[in-house]
C-alpha cells in the first residue's frame, strides 16, 4: 500500500472528527430540547439512543467490513453523520432529534470498528498497539475542542455548530473517497450473506475476559461523566450561579459550567498524551496485558481519591488519574483483542468488542445516578471497588491463562 502514514492520518483524524461531533452537541442539545419541552427523562433517553444504536449495528459494520471492505464502512460513517447533522439542523420536534441520533449511532457506528480493522490490516503486532494509540489520542482531542467550538460558534445561534458540522463531515467524506485506499482484497462479486453475530460467543473463548474488560471501562467512564456534575453540586454546592470553591489554602470564585469545562478539558489533555505517548512507551516495556492492568489500578485510586478530594486541585488530580487509566487500558483491549484474531475476522470481532463498550455506556449512566440518589459517594466507591476488582481478576488471568508479558 502506498503512503501507509498518510492513510493512517486519514482514520486518526476521522476518529477526531467523530468524537469531535459527539462532543459538539453537549453543551447545547440540553437547551435545544428544553425549547421543545423535553423533560429531563426524555433527554437522558435522547443521549443514550445513540449508543443503544452502537450497540445494535457495530457488530454488523464489523462483519460487513470484512466482506466489502474497510473504505466503504468507514464513508458510509462520514456521510450518514452529516445526515443525522442536517436533520438536528432543522428538527422542530423532540422525535426528529432522536431520528437524527439513532440515525448518527446506526451508520456511524461503523467508523470504529471499520478504522481498527484497517490498522490491524496494515501494520505489524509490534507497532498495532501503539497506533491504536493514536486512535484514542484524536478521540480525546476531539472531546476537547468539541464544547469549545460548540459555545463559538453558538453565538450565531443554535443550530449553527450542527450545520457547520454537517458541512465537515461531507467535505472530510469527499476527500476520504478520493484518498484513503482499501487495506485488503475485495471480491465485489461474492454474496454476502447475512450472519448473525453472537455477543455472547467471545465470552466463552479464551480471551472474553478482554470483552469483560472493555465493558467495565466504559462503563466506569461514561458513569463517572454522568454524575461529575451532581457530584461537584453535592460536594461543593457548585451549581449555575458563581460561588467559592477550595482551592489550596484558599478559594476561587467559580459558577459549576465553569468548573466542568476546565476539570473536562485538563481530562481531555492527559488522556491524549497518555494514549499518545505513554501507551506505546508501557506496551514496549511491559506489555499491553500489564498496562491494561495499570491502568485499571490507575482508575481505582483516581476514584479512591476524589471521594476525599478537599479541593479543586486535588479533584483535578484524581478526575486525571480516571482519565490515565481509562486510556492506558482501552487502545491497549483493542489491540490484544486484534493479535488474538485471525486477519478474516478482524472486523466482526473489533465490532463486537465496540458494542461491549456500547453495552458499558447505556448502563453506566443510570446505574450512577441511580447510586447518586442513594448517596453522593456511593458510586464513585463503588467505582473504585469495580477498577481494583477489575485488576485483580486481570491479574490472575495474566498468571493463570499464560496472557504473555509481551505480545
Amino acid at each position: 500500500m502506498k503512503g501507509k502514514t498518510r492513510q493512517i492520518a486519514i482514520l486518526v483524524f476521522g476518529m477526531f472528527f467523530l468524537t469531535l461531533g459527539f462532543s459538539i452537541i453537549m453543551p447545547i442539545l440540553p437547551y435545544y430540547t428544553q425549547k421543545m419541552g423535553a423533560s429531563a427523562l426524555e433527554l437522558g433517553l435522547l443521549m443514550a439512543s445513540y449508543s443503544v444504536m452502537q450497540l445494535i449495528v457495530t457488530p454488523f459494520w464489523g462483519e460487513m467490513s470484512d466482506r466489502i471492505g474497510r473504505k466503504p464502512i468507514f464513508l458510509i460513517g462520514l456521510f450518514g453523520y452529516g445526515i443525522s447533522f442536517i436533520i438536528y439542523g432543522f428538527a422542530t420536534q423532540l422525535w426528529m432529534l432522536f431520528a437524527a441520533r439513532m440515525l448518527g449511532g446506526a451508520l456511524a457506528g461503523g467508523m470504529y470498528p471499520a478504522s481498527l480493522a484497517y490498522i490491524a490490516d496494515v501494520t505489524e503486532h509490534s507497532e498495532r498497539g501503539k497506533v491504536m494509540g493514536l486512535l484514542g489520542a484524536a478521540s480525546g482531542l476531539g472531546m476537547i475542542f468539541g464544547p469549545s467550538i460548540s459555545g463559538i460558534l453558538s453565538v450565531w445561534g443554535l443550530t449553527v455548530p450542527f450545520f457547520v458540522t454537517a458541512v465537515a463531515a461531507f467535505i472530510f467524506g469527499i476527500i476520504g473517497y478520493f484518498a484513503l485506499e482499501e487495506s485488503r482484497a475485495v471480491d465485489v462479486h461474492h454474496p454476502v450473506r447475512w450472519e448473525k453475530v453472537s455477543l455472547l460467543a467471545p465470552l466463552r473463548s479464551s480471551t472474553g475476559i478482554l470483552f469483560v474488560m472493555m465493558l467495565l471501562v466504559a462503563f466506569l467512564m461514561s458513569g463517572f461523566q454522568t454524575i461529575f456534575a451532581y457530584y461537584m453540586g453535592g460536594r461543593f454546592s457548585l451549581y449555575d450561579a458563581p460561588s467559592q470553591m477550595p482551592l489550596l489554602n484558599g478559594s476561587i470564585t467559580l459558577t459549576g459550567p465553569t468548573a466542568m469545562a476546565v476539570l473536562f478539558t485538563v481530562m481531555g489533555v492527559v488522556g491524549v498524551l497518555c494514549q499518545g505517548v505513554l501507551v506505546g512507551v508501557l506496551i514496549a516495556r511491559i506489555g499491553e496485558a500489564r498496562t491494561v492492568l495499570a491502568g485499571m489500578a490507575v482508575s481505582a485510586a483516581g476514584f479512591l481519591l476524589i471521594n476525599v478530594s478537599w479541593e479543586l486541585l486535588t479533584i483535578m488530580l484524581s478526575s486525571s488519574l480516571i482519565a490515565i487509566g481509562v486510556g492506558l487500558a482501552t487502545p491497549c483491549l483493542n489491540s490484544l483483542a486484534s493479535k488474538a484474531t485471525d486477519e478474516e475476522h478482524q472486523g466482526a470481532v473489533l465490532g463486537v468488542l465496540g458494542s461491549y463498550g456500547a453495552m458499558g455506556r447505556i448502563v453506566g449512566p443510570p446505574l450512577s445516578g441511580f447510586g447518586f440518589d442513594i448517596n453522593v459517594d456511593l458510586p464513585y466507591f463503588t467505582s473504585a471497588l469495580l477498577s481494583a476488582a477489575g485488576a485483580l481478576v486481570l491479574y490472575v488471568a495474566i498468571k493463570r491463562k499464560g496472557i504473555r508479558r509481551k505480545v
